[in-house]
């Protein structure tokens, strides 16, 4: 994050997609997915000019939504979705609708003893019934590629994998307002991790367990960790 006066900033957030495959793409042109993703974070913003109060707050977020599954061959799958949910901003008390719509696209190559995935998005976010009366939007391209190693034992029948994975955020017309002076604009972040799970997945009543991994986050000004399940693409 960039900003006048902006000295530093953490940020510690926890990522919790949750899905059911309501029409399998397996033998028709398209597939249909349901899906809840979960947020959870806390945000530390701190200005080198002493007059300037820091900015913290801890928010939650839930946005259901809607994902089309799309096969176009040679392992690719495109997954245009929309969201539409609700965040709460504890320190402030504040409250407001968020939505987004997006295209999602995925491929995947299965080694030996590796599984080799990567993903871009493209998503366009806006909020709206904010407390403060304001109508944040913005777009966000993401880049993310994710090598699985067989690790040679299995989780409930699945192989298990260590997977080493990176993530490119770039935003457009993304700040964070602040109580006095210019907004910080947010311009990209990059995230490397590592995360542990099995595949196939491994299945708990209609859900499938995802992976959990744990990654640093950064970019101009901001660091952080994040905790995450699944991964995004």
């Amino acid at each position: 994050m960039t900003g006048p006066g902006l000295s530093d900033g953490t940020v510690n957030d926890i990522r919790i997609p949750i899905g059911y495959t309501l029409i399998p793409p397996d033998d028709r042109p398209w597939g249909l997915r349901l899906r809840l993703i979960v947020y959870a974070g806390i945000y530390d913003l701190g200005f080198s000019d002493p007059a300037q109060a820091n900015i913290r707050f801890q928010s939650l977020a839930a946005t259901p939504g809607v994902e089309f599954l799309v096969p176009t061959g040679k392992g690719w799958m495109l997954k245009p979705f929309t969201e539409i949910g609700y965040a709460r901003d504890f320190d402030q008390d504040l409250g407001l609708g968020v939505w987004s719509v997006g295209m999602r696209t995925l491929t995947e190559w299965e080694g030996r003893n590796t599984r080799t995935r990567f993903g871009t998005k493209v998503q366009w976010l806006s909020t709206f019934e904010s407390d403060l009366d304001l109508a944040d939007r913005f777009f966000e391209f993401q880049l993310g590629l994710d090598v699985g190693f067989r690790l040679g034992f299995e989780i409930g029948g699945s192989p298990a994998y260590l997977s080493p994975y990176a993530i490119r955020r770039q935003y457009i017309n993304a700040a964070i307002s602040q109580p006095e002076g210019d907004p910080i604009e947010i311009t990209y972040t990059n995230e490397v991790g590592l995360a542990f799970g099995a595949h196939p997945k491994i299945k708990l009543w209609f859900f499938k367990l995802p992976r959990i991994g744990i990654g640093y986050r950064w970019g101009p000004d901001v660091n952080g960790l994040r905790l995450s399940f699944g991964f995004p693409f």
